[in-house]
């Protein structure tokens, strides 16, 4: 497999997966392009030999704490999950944010997200409930994790 920074074409390859590795929840609209036009530094791509997608990481760093950088969307393909990618990416996102200058991830999740609540507590995140974060009723985990 090959781990590189994302492109703007990688956009297409990324939505036409994105909600069958949701199980079929309706995600694209969570995902826009300008991601993959603007924070490419920041964001990676995970392919095998044949150039079929097999993960990514949409990050970038935050333009009003310059010491925090934020993971937007990760995404691993099903039948790949459980074999380290997802760390893979976390790590590399951490070493690239780290040398920007940054000394602390955030992150977000649906409450119903168990399995990334579990993920993210695995990966040494702290874990505070958002209280309406997302507007009245909509509930966010938020995470966070000190990298410095």
């Amino acid at each position: 497999m090959v781990t590189r920074n994302v492109i703007e074409n990688d956009y297409n390859k990324v939505i036409d997966v994105i909600n069958d590795w949701w199980g079929g929840r309706e995600m694209k609209h969570l995902l826009p392009r300008l991601f993959f036009e603007h924070f490419q530094s920041t964001s990676f791509i995970v392919e095998d030999e044949d150039k079929s997608l097999s993960a990514f990481l949409i990050g970038f760093v935050s333009q009003t704490h310059p010491n925090e950088a934020y993971i937007h969307f990760v995404g691993i393909n099903p039948e790949l999950r459980n074999k380290g990618l997802a760390r893979e990416l976390y790590n590399l996102f951490f070493l690239k944010v780290r040398n920007l200058g940054c000394d602390t991830v955030k992150c977000i999740t649906s409450p119903v997200n168990e399995g990334s609540v579990a993920y993210h507590k695995s990966m040494g995140f702290s874990l505070t409930l958002g209280k309406d974060y997302a507007g009245k009723g909509q509930d966010r985990i938020l995470f966070s994790k000190y990298i410095g």
